[in-house]
């Protein structure tokens, strides 16, 4: 199943869609299925942790619903409510050859507030330094888990959707720069575990203004889809929602400044376009400091 959330116009409401071909239909009426809740919240996207039992109802929703273009709706991050962001560090062929272990190295992180989706955009708010685009797959969680062995790893997973993990580049800790809102990027939607064969087998593209910036493979990471989950759960606990970044390739991020179009794709997830726009620029002082 493919699940977005979209608007049909940029002052709508924010709807959840099953995608089917080229026609998303409406599915919203299935959240009535989740449970009220009250403070203390549970963690966790509590759509996410609810969707493999409503994905019957979906369905039937999907089949009553008369479909519209994909092309005529405004497609938002497909998590309404990340709990974390954890991003794999050094995750590729090249970093491990040159003696870096994603193990070793660790992970990073950004904070949730960066979720965005195709039709966000991608604002650079200090347009006078430089992003990076880093494409990967993201890995969105779907069951509470933590201390997850790598054999049962893919039974915490809900499914995946395309990443792009945009990060600022300077002095300060890499976090902060991967933290600017719209840096999170997911799209186009969510595709469930059960649609995609071999995670570790997906050839993905990122274009910039048409160019290739980025043209790889999943399977040259060295920490598969199983293996991250299984190194974030040794430190932490996941929730539904949470989403893992794979780590991308240091060959072929490259930057992007505004007025760009990026587009990605990447084999049985789909496709997105994603405009970058600037902002006004860095507002805090630097106390006499160059940028």
């Amino acid at each position: 199943m493919k699940i977005c959330r979209y608007q049909t116009h940029a002052d709508g409401p924010v709807l959840v869609g099953v995608v089917r071909g080229d026609l998303v239909h409406d599915v919203t009426a299935v959240a009535q299925a989740l449970p009220a809740l009250r403070w203390p919240f549970p963690p966790g996207d509590q759509f996410i942790a609810h969707l493999e039992g409503m994905r019957p109802q979906m369905d039937a929703l999907a089949d009553e619903s008369a479909g519209v273009p994909l092309s005529r709706v405004l497609l938002k991050s497909p998590v309404a409510n990340p709990g974390k962001f954890v991003c794999g560090a050094g995750n590729f062929e090249e970093v491990l050859a040159a003696g870096g272990h994603p193990r070793r190295l660790g992970l990073l992180f950004k904070m949730t507030s960066a979720a965005a989706g195709p039709a966000d955009g991608v604002i650079l708010r200090w347009p006078e330094r430089t992003t990076f685009h880093e494409m990967e797959i993201a890995i969105v969680i779907g069951k509470a888990g933590t201390d997850i062995p790598a054999a049962q790893a893919m039974d915490h997973v809900a499914g995946y959707c395309i990443g792009l993990d945009m990060t600022m580049q300077g002095s300060e800790f890499p976090s902060f720069g991967k933290s600017f809102d719209t840096y999170g990027m997911m799209g186009p939607w969510l595709t469930t575990r059960d649609e995609i064969a071999d995670p570790d087998a997906l050839d993905f593209r990122l274009t910039v203004n048409g160019k290739d910036r980025q043209v790889d493979n999943t399977r040259r990471l060295v920490l598969g889809i199983a293996d991250l989950v299984e190194h974030a759960a040794s430190v932490m606990t996941l929730h539904p929602g949470d989403v893992i970044f794979s780590g991308t390739p240091p060959r072929s991020v490259g930057p992007v400044v505004p007025g760009d179009t990026m587009h990605a794709w990447m084999q049985g997830l789909g496709e997105m376009t994603v405009a970058v726009t600037g902002g006004s620029g860095r507002k805090t002082p630097l106390d006499g400091m160059e940028p």
